[in-house]
């Protein structure tokens, strides 16, 4: 990333692998903040980028596309806005990952809302990497 923050979100950031998305599933760190799930797991990405993400929102719970899609919108732009924290700290520690943003409410969310779950997320994506970072302490 430049030296200037970037806040687009180009093709490159996208999650398109069949296999990282099912291997991020399978065996992904889960991290909730309500309404949002993410999995994420350490991957080596087809691209030069620290992080690349899949938004998804449920079929079951949202049957009009067009809400889906704004689901969807609201979820790629509160990243977008936020994203750089999540870089700096997968950057410092020098990892790649894959993501998957799960949205798990019932109801249309507020931008407001998305945003509040979205910083929660980062922050506890960040303390998951530093808390994998430190040495097990091997204390009888």
């Amino acid at each position: 990333m430049p030296e200037a923050q970037s806040f687009s979100f180009p093709k490159s950031e996208r999650l398109k692998s069949k296999k990282l998305i099912e291997a991020t599933f399978v065996t992904g760190q889960k991290f909730k903040a309500w309404p949002l799930i993410a999995k994420c797991i350490d991957a080596q990405l087809s691209e030069d980028v620290p992080c690349q993400i899949l938004v998804s929102v449920s079929k079951r719970s949202f049957k009009r596309a067009v809400d889906r899609n704004r689901i969807k919108r609201l979820m790629r732009e509160a990243w977008r806005l936020q994203k750089h924290t999540a870089y700096m700290a997968f950057q410092e520690h020098e990892k790649q990952r894959a993501l998957v943003l799960i949205y798990v409410g019932k109801e249309l969310p507020t931008f407001e809302r998305m945003r509040a779950s979205m910083e929660t997320l980062i922050a506890q994506m960040i303390e998951g990497l530093a808390t994998a970072e430190q040495p097990q302490s091997d204390t009888p």
